[in-house]
């Protein structure tokens, strides 16, 4: 039955030209996105493509809650991550929620594909999650990651440099006959040649990752794809900017606020006090959250909090020191 079913997808695609769901080789599924629905997120977003939806939150914090991680080169830290869920429930299916390779691949591509619009650290002092929840699919759901994550980052105020959209591109090749497709089905995937993801802004790529069934791909394939990608991607790019445009000019109201300081080298010590005791009892005095590093024989002062006033009243005390 699989032979079969495989084989007639094939030649419907090949001989007439016809998906499995009427659509033409290069049309994009019907798209509906909406910001800002959560209303305790500091970003939210949810991203329709077709059957495929995700629903993806941003959170901002500060240094102090950056990803810290072993490597062979030392220890690295991350102000940036991606996280994607694919909870079994979004195919129709009932077992035990887990992460396995498959969600890390995706959330590591999704993340590769949002870091380079995201504005430098000294811009931004925000440590910044995105959690894209796939809450149905069929295909595409890490390229619905990507573009619920641009709307979601937006959302939540951050200044990222271009929005940024994502399609996955098939291929069914019989013979020297190929014909490639445009935002592909779960089906054409499991019964095509292809998955070749292509994400990026107006202006370029910013990540891709392919998956092919075939001995190799020509040089005419694979412009092929990366044309056909490019105007999928254009198209998807004009539905996120109907939605948002730009970033919010502003973080939302419950978001965290950071301020920085610098200070001469001298006085950390005398900011930091006795075991902490300084830093301890002016955290505790004002609600917000200290952090101290020396960079560059200077020393850099970070403050988090809830509300300006916590902000303000901290760096009125640490003015006080120096």
């Amino acid at each position: 039955l699989y032979a079969v079913q495989k084989e007639v997808m094939r030649r419907h695609i090949i001989d007439k030209g016809v998906r499995p769901d009427g659509r033409k080789l290069t049309e994009v599924r019907p798209i509906w996105c909406e910001v800002g629905l959560l209303p305790r997120a500091h970003g939210s977003a949810i991203f329709r493509r077709g059957e495929t939806k995700s629903l993806v939150v941003t959170t901002l914090g500060s240094s102090t809650d950056e990803q810290r991680m072993d490597s062979l080169s030392g220890d690295v830290t991350k102000r940036f991550m991606l996280h994607y869920n694919f909870p079994p429930f979004s195919v129709g299916e009932v077992k035990p929620v887990r992460v396995s390779r498959r969600e890390i691949g995706h959330g590591a591509l999704a993340e590769k594909s949002l870091r380079p619009v995201m504005p430098a650290d000294a811009d931004f002092p925000f440590t910044v999650r995105v959690v894209s929840e796939t809450v149905e699919s069929n295909g595409s759901s890490s390229m619905a990651a990507v573009c619920g994550g641009c709307l979601s980052l937006m959302d939540a105020g951050i200044p990222i440099s271009a929005p940024v959209a994502g399609v996955a591109m098939g291929l069914i090749k019989e013979g020297d006959k190929f014909i490639v497709l445009t935002d592909i089905l779960g089906d054409e995937d499991a019964l095509g040649d292809m998955d070749f993801k292509v994400t990026g802004t107006k202006d370029g790529i910013t990540a891709t990752q392919m998956d092919i069934k075939v001995d190799g791909l020509s040089y005419e394939i694979l412009e092929k794809a990366l044309l056909q990608a490019k105007e999928g991607r254009e198209y998807i790019l004009g539905k996120i900017t109907e939605c948002i445009a730009e970033p919010r000019e502003d973080l939302k109201p419950h978001a965290p606020r950071i301020e920085t300081m610098t200070i001469p080298k001298e006085f950390i010590g005398a900011v930091i006090g006795p075991g902490g005791k300084i830093i301890q009892g002016m955290q505790e005095e004002t609600g917000a959250t200290i952090t101290i590093e020396e960079v560059d024989n200077i020393g850099r002062i970070e403050i988090a909090g809830t509300n300006k006033k916590s902000i303000d009243d901290a760096m009125r005390i640490i003015k006080g020191i120096v």
